[in-house]
């Protein structure tokens, strides 16, 4: 018997039953009732226009405190594009160590936030270089895995005047993050 005619004659078969069901109802007097219909909504949540607020400050963002020497807030990073804000209070000094911290959440699946620690300044005005010194090479590197979690580093030694904070080409899926960049007690080279 092929699949048509199977069809056919289950259709057949199901209008004899509500056939059947209908004349039992109109010889017994009372009405069959109505069937009940229920359509399942779809199985979301609804999100607030314009997204959900996420905030580095979601995130425990440390408090300022004297010690700090920089701090960087980055929301949508990937390799060197990236939003959020850079700030640098203070630069550091030789014989002083330092602690790196930081947390993100991914954007998807595998991210995580490079953060380099740039050397002092160099160059200045001379022929074909700009007015303002540009920020040295990196000193230091944090990698912060974007699980949540607080990855962080002590660094014994940085050259002086070092500290402002760049997202490093290797940044990945990153929705929201933060690095501080603190001055922590003891002489470089203790533990």
């Amino acid at each position: 018997m092929s699949v048509v005619a199977v069809q056919r004659v289950m259709a057949g078969v199901g209008a004899c039953l509500l056939l059947g069901g209908a004349l039992a109802a109109c010889t017994a007097g009372t009405p069959a009732p109505a069937p009940t219909v229920t359509v399942d909504g779809p199985d979301m949540t609804a999100v607030p226009e314009g997204g959900a607020a996420v905030t580095a400050d979601r995130l425990g963002l440390p408090p300022r405190s004297e010690d700090e020497v920089s701090r960087m807030q980055v929301r949508d990073a990937e390799g060197l594009f990236w939003n959020g804000s850079q700030e640098t209070g203070q630069l550091t000094r030789k014989g002083q160590r330092y602690r790196i911290a930081g947390r993100c959440l991914p954007a998807t699946t595998g991210g995580r936030l490079v953060v380099d620690v740039l050397g002092p300044p160099e160059g200045g005005a001379v022929d074909g270089a700009p007015s303002e010194p540009m920020s040295g090479d990196p000193v230091a590197t944090i990698t912060v895995p974007c699980d949540g979690t607080e990855a962080s580093l002590v660094l014994d030694t940085l050259p002086a005047s070092s500290g402002a904070l760049m997202v490093a080409e290797a940044t990945r899926q990153v929705s929201v993050g933060w690095v501080v960049l603190t001055r922590i007690a003891g002489p470089a080279g203790t533990r």
